[in-house]
């Protein structure tokens, strides 16, 4: 077949959003799915994309059973719109072939003399990405990017903006970087070359845990020596400690640090001479008390920048792991004080580092958690690139309890899904057991039920290979919540009681009664009141005799709906607000939103209205998409103006967004 003219004035471009011209007007492509299509024929252009292949882009999960016939028909739509010369039958499927300029990403392949002019954004950035669409349009960003620099190489002083795109596109490309300091350079911008260094060495240490390669920083040290900056004046005087605390400081990256830090990185239970030689020689800076009341200090920028490369061969491995060890023995204790979760491996893997004065900085837990909030998530991500897994998981478990009390779902995520990468990694098959439930419970809270069941299977699979009955008592109880909350009561019974079997056997009462308390929700959703209320009441036993207010707290609330529902409810309005005070003393957002979503049923419009406002601002807070919705919905019901609309589109909004 020949070539197809372009007489009419016809173009297909992906460089950018997918979009068909004719004769300079933008043609209509009616349809997701015949756009998908069509960028799919365009990414692979003259060459034969199966029928098969276009089913998996457009179906990724399950196609329906007209799914060939449907790509046979969007195909003769297609043509409708290109023309019978463009698009063929070719067995197993379909080729799109175009003419000479008349796809822009052909155009830019063949070397275009306009070919960055074509580019208008990230290839067919208006459709959902399909991964089968990768490594085309991964080439095609490549390609791209590989043009601009070297427009960029050509003249850098006027490739400056180009330059800052580039590395925020990619900020592991070491020769992007290098090019954009060579140009700031260039136009006097010497301070901003050094803040490019530094930006540069922080990502990839954050992304890969390595230090940029020899040309980066032969540029680095040779932007820094042009006024004769001096190599940390004084080192030459310092002992081993304090030059090993000034590669630890640096390397570390945590931001300002207590001074415990310090004597981690020292191995002291002392630390105070170290500090005052460093400040003697102006080599850290005090950053203030943090809310603890714990001064904090910090490294200048240049001897941060500097410290990596002072002399010595300390054990500098050795040095970071007691700092984290330091964190994550703080944590411990800190948690110890939090209410108790259920969810754990029971083992302790990672060696901790003992914090002198750890009782007095954890005294009051929920604000150690917040004082320290950054430095563990920090802490985590350090141990997760350092090739440490035993302590990123450790630590991203032991952020939990405080994370669940406070309602902070994005650093949990966040920690766990750091951790979990790095166990993954590592083939660590205990923490990537731990960090899976750990994420499961994430999911759970944010109403994404077909995520937190892969993950709590996962999980239990793990712990069952690793022989962990705790462990895997804590995956059945979450896959126990999931069952009950889309109605498959029975599943959910069967799985508690694989739970609630292990903690039998193991003695753990905190377990027994979160069981128990998850049994009574399973009966109140199947109707049986009786058989709820006698869950809850041994739950709310067990809970009482280990002292686990936080349970009980749960409990009561639960026992208040079960007596609501059974017609007392003065005795359930008791309970709630029982239960209620217990979750706004121990500081439990959620715990307190749903006690007052089902208590604003007791009250007046007014006194409603303000309850479920507060309780939809905390579900709103945390992600809990399918409380918010019910609860938008309510307010909905009670307002009588504008808001009553407002509410009840929201509310069918959310319900649109959460799983089923």
């Amino acid at each position: 077949m020949g070539d197809v003219s372009m007489s009419d004035g016809f173009e297909l471009r992906i460089l950018g959003p997918l979009e068909l011209v004719r004769d300079g007007v933008t043609v209509t492509v009616e349809g997701r799915k015949p756009r998908q299509l069509l960028a799919t024929l365009a990414l692979h252009h003259g060459r034969t994309v199966s029928v098969d292949h276009a089913v998996e882009v457009l179906w990724p999960d399950r196609p329906p059973r007209s799914a060939v016939a449907n790509v046979h028909t969007y195909v003769s739509y297609l043509r409708g719109l290109l023309g019978e010369d463009r698009l063929h039958r070719q067995p197993p499927g379909y080729r799109l072939q175009l003419g000479p300029g008349e796809l822009d990403a052909a155009r830019f392949d063949a070397g275009d003399p306009g070919a960055l002019g074509l580019w208008r954004g990230f290839p067919v950035e208006n459709l959902p990405q399909s991964p089968l669409w990768a490594a085309e349009v991964d080439r095609l960003v490549e390609r791209w990017r590989s043009v601009r620099q070297a427009r960029a190489a050509a003249d850098p002083a006027g490739s400056l903006e180009d330059l800052r795109a580039l590395v925020d596109e990619d900020p592991l490309r070491e020769d992007s970087w290098l090019l954009l300091m060579t140009a700031l350079e260039a136009t006097g911008r010497r301070a901003e070359a050094l803040a490019a260094y530094a930006r540069a060495r922080r990502r990839l240490a954050e992304e890969l845990g390595v230090e940029p390669g020899e040309a980066l920083r032969s540029l680095h040290r040779s932007l820094l020596l042009r006024d004769e900056v001096p190599l940390l004046t004084g080192t030459d005087r310092l002992d081993g400690a304090a030059t090993g605390v000034l590669r630890g400081l640096a390397r570390l990256g945590l931001g300002p640090v207590p001074g415990w830090v310090v004597g981690a990185l020292s191995d002291r239970t002392s630390w105070r001479s170290v500090l005052e030689t460093l400040d003697t020689h102006r080599l850290v800076r005090g950053h203030g008390a943090d809310a603890l009341g714990q001064p904090r200090y910090a490294l200048p920028v240049l001897v941060g920048l500097l410290a990596p490369d002072l002399p010595g061969a300390p054990d500098d491995d050795a040095a970071v792991r007691r700092v984290l060890g330091g964190y994550l023995a703080l944590a411990d204790r800190a948690a110890r004080a939090l209410p108790p979760s259920v969810f754990g491996p029971g083992v302790r893997v990672a060696e901790r580092w003992p914090v002198p004065g750890a009782d007095v900085l954890t005294a009051d837990p929920v604000a150690w958690f917040t004082a320290e909030r950054d430095g563990l998530l920090a802490a985590v991500g350090l141990a997760a690139r350092a090739g440490y897994p035993d302590l990123a998981w450790e630590l991203a478990h032991a952020l939990v309890p405080w994370c669940d009390l406070v309602g902070r779902t994005t650093d949990w995520e966040r920690a766990a899904r750091a951790a979990h990468a790095a166990c993954r990694r590592a083939g660590d098959l205990l923490g990537e057991a731990v960090t899976l439930r750990d994420l499961g419970q994430v999911h759970l809270y944010r109403d994404r039920y077909g995520a937190a069941t892969e993950a709590f299977g996962r999980s239990r699979l793990l712990y069952a290979r690793l022989g962990n009955p705790r462990g895997e008592a804590g995956a059945c109880a979450g896959l126990g919540a999931v069952h009950r909350i889309r109605g498959e009561l029975d599943a959910a019974r069967d799985c508690l009681g694989r739970a609630l079997a292990f903690y039998r056997a193991d003695g753990d009462r905190h377990g027994q009664a979160y069981v128990h308390g998850a049994l009574g929700a399973v009966a109140l959703a199947g109707g049986d009141l009786p058989a709820a209320a006698a869950a809850l009441d041994t739950g709310l036993r067990l809970a009482a005799e280990v002292d686990d207010t936080h349970r009980a707290a749960h409990l009561t609330h639960q026992l208040g709906v079960v007596r609501e529902r059974s017609g007392d409810r003065a005795g359930a309005r008791a309970a709630m607000l029982a239960a209620l005070d217990r979750f706004a003393a121990l500081g439990d957002a959620h715990g307190e939103a749903y006690c007052l979503t089902d208590l604003a049923g007791f009250d007046r419009v007014d006194g409603a209205v303000r309850r479920l406002t507060r309780a939809w601002e905390i579900f709103e807070r945390i992600g809990d998409r399918r409380a918010q919705a019910r609860t938008a919905r309510r307010l909905g019901e009670l307002h009588t103006n504008a808001l009553a609309a407002a509410y009840t589109s929201e509310a069918l909004r959310l319900q649109s967004t959460v799983d089923s």
